[in-house]
C-alpha cells in the first residue's frame, strides 16, 4: 500500500491500531463490500487499498470498531475512534451511542500542545540571550515577549464578551449586563435544585454588589468562554481521558453541570486539588483540570453535534463516489474465489 496521496502526495500517516494495515489515521471499510479507503489528512481523496491487503484489515477493523468510542452514526456512516487515535469510518451505519465529546477533545489536545510548542519557544530565547541576558541581549527578548503577550492578551479580551438582559440593581428595572473577560474568569458553578432536578445547575457572577446569574438559556455560552479562557493551558492526555470518562459516565451532558457543581460545592475534586479549601469552591479557577476539561467538553457537545452531522453529511457524499469507482476497479480485478468470499461475508457466514 503507498504511503502518500496520489493526488495532492501528502503522507497518509501511520497507525498502530490495525497491525494488518498499519497505513493511515482515517480509514473507511465496507464489510460487506470487502472495501478498505485511506482518507488524505490533507485533500480528503478516498485512496482504495489494494485486494491483496484488505481482506484481514477489513475484518480487524469491524472488530476494532465495536469497541471503539463511537460518535454519530447516519443508515450508511458511522464514525468511531481507536485509542491511538486512529478514526475508522464504517459503512453501513451503527447502532452506537452518540458522542461528540471525542471530536472536541482532539481540539483540546491540539491547543494544549500548541501552548507547549509557544512556551518553549519563549524559553529558548530567553537561553539564547546567553551571557548578555543582563544587558542589551535580553532586551529584544523581553520587548518581544511584552509585546506578543499584550497583543494576544487583547485580542483574547476583545473576543470574550457575553452580553444579556437581567434584573437591575436594587430591585430596578431591567437592564443590559456586559460581562467581561474578567468576570467570565471569574465564574461561579453552584448547584441548583430546578426543572432538572437534583442535577440542576446554575453560573453566577459575583461581586461587590452580590450575585448576578447567568439566564438558564446562554449557560453552556457562558461555560465555553469562560472555560476556553481558564483551560487554555491544560489537556495532556492523562487530563482527557478521564474527563472524557467523566462524560460518558454521566450520560448526559446537561447532567454532568450539576454532578460538577456539587462536588465542587462539597469541595471534592476529579482529579486533584487546585487551590481548595483556601478559596471560594464554587469558583471555576479553582476546579481541578479534569473537573474544568470535562465541563468544556460537555458544554461543547451540542456545537460539535451538529459539526458531526455535517461531517458526516459530507462523508456520505464522498463515499457515493468512491464507491462508484470501487466497483468497477474490483469488477476488472477480483477473481472468482474473492467473489465467493464476499458473498459469505454478505450471507454472514464467515
Amino acid at each position: 500500500m503507498y504511503r502518500h496521496c496520489p493526488s495532492c502526495t501528502r503522507d497518509l500517516g501511520a497507525n498502530e491500531a490495525l497491525e494488518s494495515f498499519p497505513v493511515g489515521r482515517r480509514l473507511a471499510f465496507d464489510l460487506e463490500r470487502g472495501r478498505l479507503w485511506v482518507l488524505c489528512p490533507r485533500c480528503r481523496a478516498w485512496n482504495l487499498a489494494p485486494i491483496e491487503e484488505r481482506w484481514e484489515a477489513v475484518e480487524e477493523a469491524e472488530i476494532r470498531f465495536q469497541k471503539a468510542e463511537q460518535g454519530l452514526a447516519t443508515e450508511h456512516v458511522a464514525l468511531g475512534r481507536l485509542a491511538d487515535g486512529t478514526e475508522l469510518i464504517r459503512i453501513g451505519g451503527a447502532a452506537a451511542p452518540e458522542l461528540a465529546g471525542w471530536r472536541y477533545a482532539r481540539r483540546i489536545e491540539g491547543r494544549f500542545r500548541k501552548h507547549r510548542r509557544v512556551g518553549g519557544l519563549m524559553a529558548t530565547g530567553f537561553v539564547l540571550a546567553g551571557p548578555m541576558g543582563l544587558g542589551v541581549g535580553l532586551f529584544p527578548f523581553v520587548l518581544a515577549g511584552a509585546l506578543g503577550y499584550s497583543a494576544v492578551g487583547h485580542l483574547r479580551k476583545r473576543g470574550r464578551r457575553l452580553e444579556f438582559e437581567g434584573i437591575g440593581d436594587a430591585g430596578g428595572p431591567p437592564r443590559v449586563h456586559r460581562l467581561d473577560r474578567n468576570q467570565l474568569r471569574n465564574l461561579h458553578l453552584v448547584p441548583l435544585d430546578d426543572e432538572a432536578g437534583p442535577d440542576g445547575w446554575g453560573l453566577e457572577v459575583r461581586d461587590y454588589r452580590g450575585a448576578l446569574v447567568v439566564p438558564r438559556g446562554l449557560r453552556n455560552r457562558a461555560l465555553r468562554m469562560s472555560l476556553l479562557e481558564l483551560n487554555h493551558d491544560i489537556g495532556n492526555a492523562r487530563h482527557l481521558e478521564k474527563a472524557l470518562d467523566r462524560v460518558v459516565k454521566a450520560g448526559d451532558p446537561e447532567r454532568l453541570g450539576g454532578l460538577a457543581a456539587r462536588a465542587m460545592a462539597e469541595g471534592k475534586a476529579w482529579e486533584s486539588h487546585v487551590g481548595w479549601p483556601f478559596g471560594d469552591q464554587s469558583a471555576l479557577n479553582r476546579a481541578d483540570p479534569v473537573l474544568r476539561l470535562a465541563l468544556e467538553i460537555a458544554a461543547n457537545d451540542e456545537v460539535e453535534r451538529v459539526a458531526l452531522e455535517g461531517e458526516l453529511h459530507l462523508l456520505e457524499l464522498e463515499w457515493r463516489e468512491a464507491e462508484e469507482l470501487a466497483a468497477i476497479s474490483d469488477d476488472l480485478l477480483v477473481p472468482e474465489w474473492v467473489r465467493r468470499r464476499i458473498e459469505g461475508w454478505r450471507g454472514g457466514g464467515g
